[in-house]
């Protein structure tokens, strides 16, 4: 089968990488054991409702409506003046993480075009010099603290050890089961993983994001793309790596190590539900361009696209680096490009690349899951709809879930919600033990064998609702944000 993939237009860096990307026509290469596949192209149609049965029965009415009120059967519709959304990617599109489960394809397989002397200055880069010091629990039932600089430094003796040894391609490889066995691969694979969760921990976003995108570094767009390719057709497969449960890695008790030994767990699988690819492939038929704006890097989200299949995609903003004289990323991140791409950053990113090919109009329509969606799915005065998926989450993305289960309490309308100038806010739930959506807007979360539904924040904000607060203001009351926080419909 042939293979379309990306092409980038307007948009492009001086050393020509591609970064923004719209309109599918330009064609990489594909490793040899993945199957092709593209992000199919939609088909004018206008009409289309989402049809699943796993929906909630309040999502999927609300999905409907918006299509029939402002898609393109809709007698306000204007094609001049067409609408877009934006979904977040990561456990929004997806279920699970890429970039995450990307990190542990790189570790299994030693996929890195580092040079060994070059691996400590990479694993500081953006770390303020006193979170060099900052400490984060072993996680291996002692008790310990352990600082980041100790970490780096046994990471990175590891890692000169194995690329000694011959074992660290920038493509990867699969290691024999001795080579698995070497107390360096088990010191690297431990280490790493738990300064992403300890630099996530101790540090602001603005820190933590880009600094696992680093690991990149040496590679060209397009190597990137492949691992995150070959990435997905494993964990994306059933039939493979897709196991829905947690993993675990752990050091071993080396007496040359600073840190001394680590445990850390993540989890495994990644897929993009059938719900999910209706709804892009509704909202195009019905004349809504849907655009993706993620936390992850922008190859590992357009990989994700064309191996899931993911129709109807305008563009895709994300993470994207800087690149040397030859193509190859470099540890630094492309601000002259647009902002990171979480957080205030999203909307930031939509005000400077998106909202431009719209006559400066927000997304009539958003998608989010967590604290990093918070700013761009409840700033924009344009936006009808926000579908939350539910996570039980305790930062400022439940207080999104409980608009949505108090205005469903209602029995509120999109109509009747837009004409007093609120958005509908959507809760879909879903069994992350399988990786599938469900008829509920409560979540099995992973490992758990009964569903949750809202967090105590949550629950707080449900009830200043009932008590005549309006959304804004609950939102303007509870939000963890302070300056970072441009106010509800206020963009």
């Amino acid at each position: 089968m042939k293979h379309n993939g990306w092409r980038q237009e307007s948009w492009k860096r001086c050393a020509g990488a591609l970064c923004i990307l719209s309109a599918l026509t330009f064609a990489p290469a594909l490793p040899a054991l993945t199957m092709p596949v593209q992000a199919a192209m939609v088909q004018t149609q206008t009409g289309m409702q989402v049809q699943s049965m796993a929906w909630d029965p309040a999502v999927k009415t609300g999905l409907n409506d918006l299509v029939r009120l402002y898609g393109s059967s809709a007698p306000s519709y204007r094609q001049d003046a067409r609408p877009y959304a934006i979904f977040d990617f990561d456990n929004t599109t997806s279920i699970m993480d890429v970039e995450e489960q990307l990190e542990i394809w790189q570790l299994d397989h030693l996929a890195f075009a580092i040079a060994p002397s070059q691996m400590s200055t990479i694993l500081k880069t953006g770390i303020p010099a006193d979170k060099l010091d900052a400490t984060y629990g072993a996680d291996d039932g002692s008790g310990r603290q352990v600082s980041i600089r100790d970490a780096i430094f046994d990471a990175s003796r590891a890692y000169a050890s194995l690329y000694k040894a011959g074992l660290v391609t920038p493509n990867g490889r699969t290691l024999t089961a001795a080579e698995q066995a070497r107390p360096d691969y088990q010191e690297f694979k431990a280490k790493m993983r738990w300064l992403y969760d300890a630099i996530g921990e101790t540090m602001d976003a603005s820190v933590s994001y880009p600094w696992v995108t680093y690991w990149f570094t040496g590679m060209t767009p397009q190597q990137v793309y492949n691992l995150a390719l070959t990435c997905d057709a494993y964990y994306g497969n059933p039939e493979k790596g897709q196991t829905w449960d947690k993993g675990h890695y752990m050091s071993p008790a080396d007496s040359l190590s600073l840190a001394g030994p680590v445990r850390v767990s993540f989890k495994r699988g990644i897929t993009v539900t059938p719900e999910m690819k209706e709804v892009y492939r509704t909202l195009g038929q019905n004349g809504i361009d849907c655009w993706i704006d993620s936390a992850s890097p922008v190859d590992v989200v357009r990989a994700a696209v064309d191996y899931f299949q993911i129709p109807g995609v305008k563009g895709i903003v994300a993470m994207t680096n800087k690149t040397d004289a030859q193509g190859r990323y470099i540890n630094a991140y492309d601000y002259d490009l647009h902002a990171q791409t979480q957080g205030e950053g999203k909307a930031q990113t939509i005000d400077k690349v998106i909202a431009p090919q719209y006559g400066g109009r927000g997304p009539i329509f958003v998608a989010m899951d967590s604290q990093g969606d918070f700013n761009f799915c409840t700033e924009y005065k344009d936006t009808k709809e926000v579908l939350i998926i539910n996570r039980k989450r305790s930062d400022d993305a439940g207080l999104c879930a409980a608009i949505a289960v108090w205005q469903k309490g209602k029995g509120l309308t999109l109509a009747e919600v837009n004409r007093q100038g609120d958005a509908l806010f959507l809760l879909q739930g879903r069994d992350e033990n399988s990786g599938v959506f469900w008829s509920t807007d409560e979540t099995r979360l992973l490992g758990k064998s009964q569903p949750a539904y809202l967090s105590d924040k949550a629950l707080a904000a449900v009830d200043q609702l009932n008590q005549g607060k309006s959304v804004g203001q609950v939102l303007a009351d509870n939000t963890k944000l302070k300056t970072s926080y441009a106010g509800y419909k206020s963009r």
